[in-house]
């Protein structure tokens, strides 16, 4: 997918998220109507990220140096990964962390390095989550950002219980035995699996751009 290129988002002062505002991204491949699965039966598939221990060492070693939860930096290289893999703009998120309660439709701006730097990305994605609000939508957002934190071991591990709430794509990320585990679960029916293969790609590298390049963003 290719996106129009996008101004910087600070020149545009008339609204909060600048020129990005003008522009949302595609998240899907897949419109309904040519979906091979309809939405109300829709199969859902997993693919993860495989856990890495210099991944997980990096993460928390940016959750000191920034002064930033875990969730929020997942979140801005989740944004980047979008911007990199399905193109720049805004994207609605449904927003859980650490089994907290769900934030509705976040408006996130999906930016490659060309438009913001990981600072700004970072800082970014902080002020959207202040401004937001616990709500309860008609419809669920496409995406569904879920950051379980640590999951016991049992026989029935909760991150292995598919998705139900209706999103298309469901980033879940916990920690199990010290290590971040991402899983990307996605609706078969409206992705190409190379798609979710290539999120599942960029993610690490947009976590090491947070944790290596980005500055305390306050």
């Amino acid at each position: 997918m290719v996106a129009p290129f996008l101004d910087s988002p600070t020149k545009d002062a008339g609204h909060p998220l600048g020129i990005f505002a003008l522009a949302t991204v595609s998240i899907a491949d897949y419109d309904v109507a040519s979906a091979a699965v309809p939405s109300d039966s829709a199969a859902m598939a997993k693919l993860a990220t495989p856990a890495n221990e210099e991944l997980t060492a990096e993460l928390d070693g940016a959750t000191e140096w920034l002064g930033l939860p875990a969730g929020e930096i997942l979140l801005a290289a989740l944004t980047r990964t979008i911007a990199r893999t399905l193109g720049e703009g805004i994207v609605a998120v449904d927003v859980a962390s650490g089994r907290g309660p769900l934030l509705d439709a976040v408006p996130l701006a999906c930016a490659t390095s060309h438009q913001m730097n990981a600072t700004e990305v970072l800082a970014g994605v902080h002020r959207a989550l202040a401004a937001a609000c616990e709500s309860v939508a008609s419809d669920p957002s496409e995406v569904y950002f879920n950051f379980i934190g640590e999951v016991p071991a049992g026989p029935e591990p909760v991150q292995e219980t598919p998705p139900a709430l209706g999103h298309l794509l469901e980033v879940r990320m916990y920690r199990a035995d010290g290590d971040i585990h991402i899983d990307w679960w996605y609706d078969t029916g409206r992705f190409a699996s190379h798609t979710i293969a290539e999120l599942c790609e960029q993610f690490p590298l947009a976590l090491y751009e947070m944790t290596s390049d980005a500055l305390p963003p306050f």
